[in-house]
């Protein structure tokens, strides 16, 4: 390879006999990350000649996601919400499905000039938090996770976004001190949820690359709706809500469980797919 073009569709070759979902796409995107450059400038100057570097770089790319590493560890980045988050191997990646607890907290809250302050339990990230902060210009939050590594990437996010003076990140296991984080407006939470019985029907990028610990939950995958749901009324404050991103087909049971909480106003948001993903609760 010697251009751009020659290097985009040896890419695209190499990653369709891997069986890669989206050659086309992602060879674009490796390429523009590793020539640091937009992929609207991949596709637009095939005739542009590579640095002696770059063939190497680029075959090194492809050859990560040719081992079902996911793109989006590769560059580092991806988008929610219309902003760009980095995300590491410590960080579930965000994804699209996400967006629909960020829409039912607009939906539900339309006075983006309110002060709310808003808990993000288990916040990876911070793409949850950070996202509804972006919209609220006067709200603030906390985003709890137990994994440090994690927290460091909400934190460069948070300054990315120049969100820091209003995000705040705290290292702690909700079962263990919730009594320290004072009482919120919102609740908002991506808990693990995918049944244990289900690890070997997932693809290998999100299993083997994913935080494990960030993605499955027992035997029927409720089990942290159950000790989340316990813990509500300590942080919420009268009339706050909770919305919680669930599982397919586990709209149902998260409902009652809030049922049986007391909530009221409890509301089931679809996903761009139809399927049930936010379940919100007033207290």
């Amino acid at each position: 390879m010697t251009t751009i073009g020659e290097a985009l569709e040896e890419s695209v070759q190499a990653l369709l006999e891997a069986g890669i979902d989206e050659a086309r796409l992602d060879a674009r995107l490796l390429l523009a990350h590793a020539l640091d450059c937009t992929p609207e400038h991949v596709f637009g100057y095939p005739e542009e000649k590579l640095g002696d570097n770059d063939p190497e770089t680029i075959r090194r790319l492809v050859a990560r996601r040719i081992n079902r590493e996911p793109l989006a560890l590769i560059t580092g980045r991806k988008e929610f919400w219309s902003l760009s988050f980095r995300v590491s191997e410590a960080t579930l990646i965000p994804r699209p499905d996400s967006e629909t607890l960020i829409e039912a907290v607009l939906a539900a809250y339309p006075d983006k000039g309110a002060p709310l302050r808003i808990l993000d339990l288990g916040t990876g990230s911070g793409c949850l938090l950070l996202a509804l902060l972006s919209e609220y210009p006067s709200a603030n939050g906390v985003g709890i996770d137990f994994s440090s590594q994690a927290l460091q990437v909400a934190r460069v996010n948070a300054k990315d976004l120049d969100l820091s003076l209003r995000a705040g990140f705290v290292a702690a296991d909700w079962n263990d001190d919730t009594a320290s984080f004072g009482v919120f407006d919102i609740v908002i939470s991506n808990p693990p949820y995918i049944p244990d019985g289900e690890r070997d029907s997932l693809q290998p990028e999100v299993v083997e690359y994913e935080p494990n610990d960030a993605l499955f939950a027992g035997i029927d995958g409720l089990r942290d709706y159950r000790s989340l749901v316990s813990l509500l009324p300590g942080l919420l404050k009268k009339r706050g809500a909770v919305f919680f991103e669930v599982g397919e087909g586990q709209d149902i049971a998260v409902h009652e469980m809030l049922k049986r909480a007391g909530f009221s106003n409890i509301a089931v948001r679809n996903d761009i797919a139809g399927i049930g993903r936010c379940v919100s609760g007033t207290r």
